[in-house]
């Protein structure tokens, strides 16, 4: 009889990271709140070191600032950020979206409308943000992966994160989160029929309408 390896627990340090990965893709650490490493550890029952870790590994994804003798703030777009960051998305998603409509009688696109299919249940029953993200990255990132292309999947990867930041502030705006199920139907239409220059051309608006609202909700004072 042979035994079966033992699965080796998660080191600290990422079971840190995935702590406060997920509470500030939640909301649960919000930006404009300075944080201590010492409290943090002592609230996820750790030492300070894999805490550090964590928030070093955080920091390099963009998606926290430590601030010198004082402790750590989860970070806070400027329109800078904003702009680099949907001109990066029109650049690699206009590439995506066009492979699609050429694929578009081959490809599976059952878990894109499954994932539309969800967004427009949790906008007319729970307004859950979080839950809209995360279906959210499932739409763009299956599109990125019909690709077959692993670099431009990984730059994907890489700032889905704050792209789920993002993406909370502009849902926050009201009736927002209807119009992104409107404009995903719509894409995915334009999509299954092939047509890539009415794709393009609703693509090109859904990211402006998303980059608008996010940059209207950075702006806010009361945010």
């Amino acid at each position: 009889m042979e035994l079966s390896e033992l699965n080796k627990p998660e080191p600290l340090a990422k079971m840190a990271y995935n702590a406060l990965r997920g509470s500030i893709l939640s909301n649960t650490l919000t930006s404009g709140i300075i944080y201590n490493e010492k409290n943090l550890a002592q609230q996820l029952g750790i030492s300070r070191t894999p805490v550090r870790e964590a928030l070093l590994e955080l920091s390099s994804q963009g998606l926290v600032e430590f601030l010198p003798r004082k402790g750590v703030v989860v970070h806070s777009f400027k329109e800078e950020d904003i702009n680099e960051i949907f001109e990066l998305r029109h650049i690699i998603e206009t590439h995506a979206f066009t492979k699609a409509c050429i694929q578009s009688d081959t490809v599976d696109l059952t878990e894109i409308e499954l994932c539309v299919e969800n967004q427009r249940r949790i906008d007319m029953e729970s307004c859950d943000i979080t839950r809209f993200m995360e279906m959210d990255r499932t739409f763009h990132m299956a599109f990125a992966r019909l690709t077959g292309n692993k670099r431009l999947i990984s730059i994907m990867e890489n700032i889905r994160d704050i792209l789920h930041i993002m993406g909370s502030y502009a849902l926050s705006v009201e009736g927002r989160m209807t119009e992104v199920v409107m404009e995903h139907e719509k894409i995915l239409t334009a999509v299954k029929a092939g047509e890539i220059k009415t794709t393009l051309t609703l693509l090109s608006d859904h990211l402006d309408q998303s980059k608008a609202a996010v940059s209207h909700k950075a702006s806010s004072p009361s945010r």
